[in-house]
């Protein structure tokens, strides 16, 4: 029964499937964070920076800001059918809310793998 709600016939349940499962994925990771956070308990820029500095933390983080983007972009591409009944304006909100949901994961690439550490 799950598997044919996830099939072509039912497109909407697999978004709401992947923007649940993005949600749970946010909570875990927020979770971990804090307890990481309450164990280390960084004082200054350099216990931030050892903070993040093990790969694979930083790829933990990652995972948090493409799940986090993928929920956004999900709901705000939602929001904007059920709200925005002209096709024109419908889509050039659509391309501009793109480019912001690239940008922020460049902007997270960036900050996680090229600053030096």
């Amino acid at each position: 029964m799950l598997f044919e709600l996830l099939t072509a016939k039912y497109p909407g349940m697999r978004r709401w499937l992947t923007q649940r499962l993005c949600a749970l994925s946010m909570a875990l990771g927020l979770l971990l964070f804090c307890m990481r956070l309450l164990w280390l308990s960084p004082a200054s820029y350099h216990d931030w920076v050892a903070l993040f500095a093990p790969w694979w933390w930083r790829l933990l983080t990652l995972w948090f800001f493409i799940c986090m983007l993928l929920h956004a972009w999900l709901g705000v591409r939602d929001v904007l059918r059920d709200y925005v009944p002209h096709l024109g304006v419908r889509s050039v909100l659509q391309r501009l809310v793109d480019i912001a949901v690239w940008g922020n994961a460049f902007a997270v690439l960036w900050i996680l793998f090229g600053m030096k550490i």
